[in-house]
């Protein structure tokens, strides 16, 4: 593929918004992730933001990819830009622009608000502008199963922690010595945790 230097301006100002992106990142997806430890003072502000500076970089390198390609070529149909690579990549930086400025000011508003659902909007109304609505990659693989992912997950994560709360609450608080049953119980978290975390970087990284 050739080089195209005349673009490089978009590629700069891709970078810029995607700082921008990564920003509005912490300060709404890992704002909402910390909001019950920070606000039960589990842990301080600052506790927080060390231990989601380590963890997002970790998510992205370790398990990053595959969402990375799912935004990048499954969501719109990159191989009809083939003979125009520059409208994709002036398509790709509106998308950023959008993304970011909307973050911006939903978090200026307190609106917690998912970075996702932006960028994948954003990458939609691209496809849409510049190839027409059959442009977008509407079935299963592509934007089908975002949209199911997105209708699944609460459900399933409320699910999950109703069954961890009841499981504290009647195995753990509503003991007769619950200190020592949390000191047992921990164990067994940090291993469901981390056996979660390990089977996703093994799937997906």
């Amino acid at each position: 593929m050739p080089y195209l230097h005349q673009f490089d301006y978009i590629f700069a100002l891709g970078l810029i918004f995607a700082f921008l992106d990564a920003w509005n990142i912490g300060a709404n997806d890992v704002a909402n992730s910390f909001a019950t430890s920070v606000s039960s003072r589990s842990l301080t502000m600052k506790q927080a933001m060390i231990i989601a500076s380590f963890c997002e970089f970790g998510g992205a390198v370790l398990v990053g990819a595959r969402v990375a390609d799912t935004i990048r070529s499954k969501i719109i149909a990159v191989d009809r830009f083939r003979d125009q690579p520059e409208v994709l990549m002036l398509g790709m930086l509106c998308a950023l622009v959008g993304s970011s400025t909307y973050l911006t000011i939903a978090t200026r508003l307190g609106l917690p608000v998912s970075t996702t659902h932006c960028i994948v909007g954003g990458v939609i109304g691209v496809g849409i502008a510049t190839l027409g609505a059959d442009g977008v990659n509407w079935g299963w693989k592509g934007v089908s199963q975002i949209f199911a992912a997105w209708a699944i997950a609460p459900g399933v994560a409320g699910a999950l922690a109703a069954i961890l709360f009841l499981i504290t609450k009647y195995g753990v608080m509503k003991r007769a010595n619950s200190l020592r049953n949390g000191l047992v119980a921990i164990p067994f978290y940090f291993a469901l945790t981390s056996g979660i975390l390990t089977m996703m970087i093994v799937w997906k990284g």
